[in-house]
C-alpha cells in the first residue's frame, strides 16, 4: 500500500473514463451488498473485484472489495485487533508482510490461503468507535487496477488511521479502515474525513474485519519499512458505513449522523 495526496486539477474534468482493456463490471456475490452509496462510480465499471488480472494479491483483492460481510455487525475495539493480531503471530502458517521486510513472519504475503484468517473472523462484519487521526488519499494499486484506470482521487481508496483517543496518539497505536472507491458516496472524501479529525469528534466505523497480509504492524512502537504505521494489519475494509457524533451520549448511541449528512451541515 502506498499513499500520496493526488492533486486534481481543472484537467483532471477533460479525463476520458474509457474502460481499459481487462475492464469487468465490479459486482459482489451475495443478493444483497452492503454498497455505502446506491450510486455506481465511474470505476465501477472498469475494474471488477480482483482488480488487475494475474497480479499476485487478486485473492486478497476480492477480499478486501467484500460487501457481503457476515451481518450483524459485533462490536470491536483496537486491542482486539491487537488480539487478533497476536493471534497470527503465533500462527506460522499465515505469511504477511511485504517482499522487503517481514520480520514478524518467515514469508511475506500476500497470504493465499485466507482459511485460518477466517477461523479468526476475516469477513465477519464489525462496528469499531475511535477518532480520526489521519486521513491520505491513496494512489494506484493492484485491487484498483493500478494505472489502467483514471489518475483521480476517486479511483482510489482513502486511508485512515483510527485511534481511540483524541489527543496525544500516534499512528502506531491505532488501526487502519478504508473507504474503497467502489461505491463510494461523493461526500466521502479526504477532506471531509480530515475535517473530522481536526474537530475531534468521536466516529463509528462499521465495515468488514480483513487482515492486509501484504504489510507488517509497527514492532516496538516502530513502523517497519515500507509499511504503513498501525498497532495491527487487521482493518475495517471496506467500510460500509462511517457515523460521526456531533451530540448527545456517544457511548449510548445518540447524536450520531452519517459522514455525508455532518459535511452537509
Amino acid at each position: 500500500m502506498s499513499y500520496w495526496r493526488l492533486p486534481c486539477l481543472l484537467a483532471c474534468t477533460a479525463i476520458s473514463f474509457a474502460s481499459p482493456a481487462f475492464a469487468s463490471q465490479f459486482t459482489n456475490s451475495c443478493t444483497a451488498p452492503q454498497f455505502p452509496s446506491a450510486i455506481p462510480t465511474n470505476i465501477d465499471s472498469l475494474c471488477g473485484v480482483a482488480g488487475t488480472p494475474g497480479s499476485s494479491e487478486a485473492g486478497q483483492n476480492e477480499v478486501k472489495n467484500n460487501f457481503c460481510a457476515t451481518a450483524p455487525a459485533k462490536p470491536i475495539t483496537i486491542a482486539d485487533l491487537v488480539t487478533l493480531q497476536q493471534k497470527v503471530q503465533q500462527n506460522k502458517s499465515i505469511n504477511f508482510g511485504n517482499t522487503s521486510d517481514h520480520p514478524l513472519s518467515g514469508k511475506p504475503g500476500p497470504a493465499k490461503n485466507r482459511a485460518p484468517l477466517t477461523a479468526l473472523g476475516e469477513g465477519n462484519e464489525v462496528v469499531l468507535q475511535g477518532y480520526v487521526l489521519i486521513a491520505r488519499q491513496e494512489g494506484p494499486e493492484s485491487v484498483n487496477c493500478g494505472n489502467a484506470v483514471p489518475k483521480v482521487p476517486a479511483s482510489y481508496d482513502i486511508h485512515i488511521s483510527l485511534v481511540s483517543s483524541p489527543n496525544g496518539q500516534v499512528e502506531c497505536s491505532g488501526v487502519v479502515a478504508e473507504m474503497i472507491p467502489h461505491y463510494r458516496p461523493a461526500a466521502w472524501d479526504e477532506a471531509t474525513v480530515e475535517a473530522v479529525a481536526t474537530a475531534h469528534l468521536p466516529v463509528r466505523v462499521t465495515g468488514q474485519l480483513f487482515f492486509d497480509s501484504s504489510h507488517t504492524p509497527c514492532v516496538s512502537g516502530v513502523p517497519v519499512r515500507n509499511d504503513p504505521s498501525r498497532a495491527s494489519v487487521w482493518e475495517i475494509h471496506p467500510i460500509y458505513k462511517f457515523e460521526v457524533c456531533t451530540e448527545g451520549a456517544c457511548e449510548s448511541g445518540s447524536g450520531w449522523v452519517p459522514l455525508e449528512q455532518w459535511k452537509a451541515k
